[in-house]
């Protein structure tokens, strides 16, 4: 078999209608990956709405700064919290029990060992349902680590993160 030398190469990629098709693939190409990129919520808003979705702000303050609307229990401020990731992580999965912070992750402790505590039944001191996947709370960790966890001063685009996006959502007016 004769391989083709490059002068033949280049008059076929030079072909007018060859030119096209590339230009047509690659236009294609754009769009589709636009279409994808506009579609696609990034992981901030992701982890917004799982705050919103597990009824965190219940507990943590609709900006999880803290709540005290004496609805429920108040949680404690996320954003002065001093956990790392993986504490994080281990409380949104297994809660914390003995205190009003649910376990979100499905099959914590009836599948999956949580606190060095065989699998079994959940203990009865222990909150929770789970309703979460394991990537969904990394979403939610990475979302708490990324704009929550040390970030004091709460900006319009922060408390946007929180309401799908929205800069104008009414709690976010005030930043």
């Amino acid at each position: 078999m004769q391989r083709p030398d490059a002068a033949n190469i280049d008059a076929f990629s030079a072909h007018p209608f060859f030119r096209r098709i590339g230009t047509i693939w690659f236009l294609m190409a754009f769009v589709g990956l636009a279409v994808v990129a506009m579609a696609t919520p990034s992981l901030a808003q992701d982890g917004g709405e799982l705050f919103g979705r597990g009824g965190c702000a219940g507990c943590h303050g609709n900006l999880a700064q803290g709540g005290d609307d004496g609805a429920e229990e108040p949680g404690p401020d996320l954003r002065s919290s001093r956990l790392d990731r993986d504490l994080i992580l281990e409380t949104l999965s297994c809660g914390r029990p003995g205190t009003a912070m649910p376990f979100n992750l499905t099959g914590a402790y009836t599948e999956i060992e949580c606190y060095g505590i065989p699998v079994g039944e959940v203990p009865p001191e222990t909150n929770g349902g789970g309703g979460f996947t394991a990537a969904e709370l990394e979403v939610l960790a990475t979302f708490l680590m990324d704009h929550v966890v040390g970030v004091r001063r709460v900006t319009r685009q922060n408390c946007a993160l929180f309401f799908g996006g929205n800069e104008n959502a009414r709690a976010c007016l005030a930043f």
